[in-house]
């Protein structure tokens, strides 16, 4: 559907002959009650999106159309939540993770199932409790025997934060208030009962654990009594055979250093406490608990760092209490079945176990690890300790005190993943890890001479070839691989007229200038996409675009760099992501790279494939260029280190953006100065501040090589690299912030037959070995 608004009164009658060569009639009715819009639908919306149709008829009416806008229709119904509990007012908790209460709230999507189930491993639950319901009796983990009585009153009030019954007119409601509880009580607290526990919940239907407690190593801090390695086999089992999620509390004793286990098994989420105000919960938190913080502590365990995973409320937490006497709250009649005031990473703890439950309730068919990803993905960075992105911690930016962040159950039910592929088996798992490392030749774009729909993109001959003098074309086809259907999808290209070996984001993607190019989008956009499916986007480059971002020159031709992100209003994971890493194509599965050149070539004919190294954000003073040849090898390949860059005639490989300080010919002035200066016609005083410089700017050059798989040779006063071997590593000195123009020159064997292929593929490693792009060439023999 459109809303049409005219320009003139007599525009409907201009256009009449338009809207039907587009197939769209005006529905008069509506049109009535809409003004001044006026109401059309497409009778073939199947073969024409309405995307395309509102482009069209903008385009073909722009004398007589003033606008043209879709009619929306929210993919959720805008209601809210809020049960009839009566103490839910009180649940400050639930409010704040985004569960219930005015506007959109993830109980809106689900409250979670009564077939998934939770086991509170702890002290037991109140059986008999109007507000819990229990999937079975459970155990004892003294006798072995039914039931899960308490043995305390700690379980009770965890089991009530997980899942409480929703909407009932009782109490409390819980995170997951349809999902069902299995109890399973500690008797003496021993590793071999917690052992027990954990195997007993994984073969009896439990799909996530609540753990809150934990030990300590000794020397670590109170208590440290276990032999962690009696529970070790049965995380394993919960989590390898039976795919269960376990969550575990970091402990309350405000340490830094380390987490209790099982916290810090990486098999398990450790979950830390929040206060009221959003922060880590620690003495000087405004809450009026002073004796107590929320650890915080990185750990390695099993040969992994692991640290806080997420944190969720931990102070003044309302929850179900043992009915009576018997639990923390004795006052009489209903009041005493609750407790106001559960605290802790106690507390904590069965908020995440409940929004895993809810996960695994709207999506069944997730994974424990993908449930667990979700729930870094998609929690709020607050706090007053930034965030970050830390190597070893793949589900976006954290913190040391509040991991990925305090948790949001709207977000993880939400959560959709749109990603463009970095290679044709990527499943969008971040970071991507395509073979040996080569995440821009067969990535999800292709460029084709006619608008063909023909998408291949790992076939080189099928999806890197353009035609000059013409139109040409892009389609970048885009995967959903989160859980829940993306909304408002959006996706955006650019090309650069030159074969980079580094981008740098957001600048290369986002940027509009003589050195990135915005093709012209035809289909960009989807309301939705749903889970799982794909989309295409097509983009056009226009002739006069392909004159200037291709390289025509017979003697040394090559491709652009196509660049593409994709974003979604729902990706939450990408919205609160911080762009510290490097390469961020690789670390963002939302971005991604196609830097592969296909050029026609003679038998016996040697061609130069010009290519940059480096970036102007690119701080760092060394740089490695690693050569492989994939199949046959060329007869020769020479590096040419000192090249002039005619080849990229729009860039300015002679100046730097900054003049360095270690600019020796710099003219500096130790104290202000004026000077009367003449510029053009005009003459006047120039105020010079103290430390003012002024400098050449310099051309870029290279400075010490070494090569492993090759050697540097002298040929015409400049330097060039023989690769001698199938892998060639250049390891460079450079200056930061500079981009280098390099040549490889290729000489084909003179025996090559027709249509015989040779690749070379070249990346650029960081003075951390790690790869931040690359580029790949493939000669194809006339």
């Amino acid at each position: 559907m459109l809303l049409i608004r005219f320009a003139t009164t007599d525009g409907r009658e201009k256009a009449g002959g338009v809207f039907q060569r587009f197939h769209m009639t005006e529905v008069t009715e509506k049109s009535r009650y809409l003004q001044p819009y006026s109401y059309f639908v497409l009778a073939n919306p199947e073969t024409q999106s309405a995307y395309l149709a509102r482009s069209s008829v903008l385009s073909a009416l722009k004398e007589v159309v003033l606008e043209a806008r879709f009619e929306n229709m929210p993919l959720l119904k805008p209601l809210t939540v809020v049960p009839n509990d009566p103490l839910f007012a009180q649940q400050w908790d639930m409010t704040r993770i985004g569960a219930g209460d005015p506007g959109a709230t993830g109980w809106d999507l689900s409250t979670g199932a009564a077939g998934v189930v939770v086991c509170v491993l702890d002290q037991g639950c109140d059986l008999a409790h109007p507000d819990l319901s229990f999937s079975a009796p459970g155990i004892n983990l003294g006798t072995m025997l039914p039931d899960g009585s308490p043995t305390g009153n700690h379980g009770t009030a965890c089991a009530g934060i997980v899942a409480a019954r929703f909407n009932n007119a009782l109490g409390v409601a819980g995170v997951a208030g349809s999902c069902q509880i299995l109890p399973v009580a500690f008797q003496n607290w021993t590793d071999a009962e917690a052992a027990a526990g954990i195997n007993y919940a994984a073969d009896n239907g439990a799909r996530v654990i609540s753990m809150s407690f934990g030990e300590y190593l000794p020397g670590e801090g109170s208590p440290a009594n276990w032999d962690f390695t009696i529970i070790d086999p049965a995380i394993a089992h919960a989590h390898n055979d039976r795919d269960v999620v376990l969550c575990a509390a970091t402990g309350n004793e405000n340490i830094g250093t380390h987490n209790r286990y099982p916290a810090r098994h990486p098999l398990v989420i450790a979950c830390g406490a929040s206060d009221e105000a959003d922060n880590r919960k620690s003495p000087t938190s405004p809450d009026g608990e002073g004796w107590w913080g929320s650890n915080y502590g990185v750990d390695t365990y099993l040969g992994q760092t692991t640290a806080v995973s997420v944190v969720a409320p931990g102070v003044h937490i309302p929850t179900t209490d043992r009915e009576g006497a018997d639990g923390y709250n004795p006052a009489p009649g209903v009041a005493g079945d609750y407790f106001l005031t559960f605290n802790g990473t106690s507390s904590a703890t069965p908020h995440v176990a409940g929004l895993a439950a809810v996960v695994r309730s709207l999506n069944p068919a997730l994974t424990n690890d993908q449930v667990r990803a979700i729930v870094e993905r998609t929690a709020d960075k607050v706090g007053v300790v930034p965030y970050a992105e830390v190597p070893g911690f793949p589900d976006g930016s954290r913190n040391q005190e509040m991991g990925y962040g305090r948790i949001n159950l709207y977000r993880a039910l939400d959560f959709a993943d749109v990603l463009i592929k970095d290679y044709p088996a990527d499943n969008g798992v971040e970071p991507s890890t395509p073979p040996g490392g080569d995440f821009w030749d067969f990535s999800d774009m292709v460029v084709r001479i006619t608008d063909d729909n023909v998408f291949a993109p790992d076939d080189p001959l099928r999806s890197s070839n353009v035609e000059r003098g013409q139109t040409n074309y892009i389609y970048v086809r885009v995967t959903n691989n989160g859980p829940n259907e993306a909304r408002n999808v959006v996706v955006n290209c650019r090309i650069t007229p030159f074969v980079g070996l580094q981008f740098v984001y957001p600048s290369d993607w986002a940027a509009i200038d003589a050195t990135h190019v915005s093709p012209a989008p035809v289909v960009n956009t989807f309301s939705t996409i749903p889970s799982g499916g794909t989309a295409m986007t097509k983009f056009t480059i226009s002739a006069a675009q392909t004159e200037y971002l291709w390289g025509w020159v017979t003697s040394h031709p090559w491709h652009p760099c196509m660049l593409a992100s994709v974003t979604a209003d729902n990706d939450y994971a990408f919205a609160s992501a911080m762009f510290t890493g490097d390469p961020q194509s690789l670390l963002k599965n939302n971005l991604a790279q196609r830097n592969l050149s296909v050029i026609d070539v003679l038998a016996g004919a040697t061609l130069a494939w010009p290519m940059v190294a480096g970036n102007r954000a690119d701080t760092e003073r060394i740089m490695e260029l690693v050569f492989q040849r994939d199949g046959p090898a060329p007869t020769k390949l020479l590096l040419e280190l000192d090249g002039d860059g005619s080849a990229f005639p729009r860039l300015d490989f002679d100046t730097a953006d900054v003049v360095g300080e270690e600019d020796e010919d710099a003219m500096i002035f130790l104290e202000s100065t004026r000077l009367e200066v003449t510029f053009g016609c005009c003459r006047g005083v120039l105020t010079l501040a103290k430390g003012s410089r002024f400098a050449c700017l310099q051309q870029a050059r290279i400075g010490k090589v070494e090569v492993m798989g090759g050697e540097v040779v002298l040929r015409g006063g400049k330097r060039y690299v023989d690769i001698q071997s199938d892998r060639t590593v250049v390891r460079i000195e450079k200056a930061p912030n500079r981009i280098y123009p390099l040549v490889l020159h290729a000489t084909i064997p003179a025996e090559a037959v027709s249509k015989q292929q040779y690749r070379v593929r070249v990346s650029q490693r960081n003075t951390g070995g790690s790869t931040v792009g690359g580029a790949g060439v493939v000669y194809v023999v006339r």
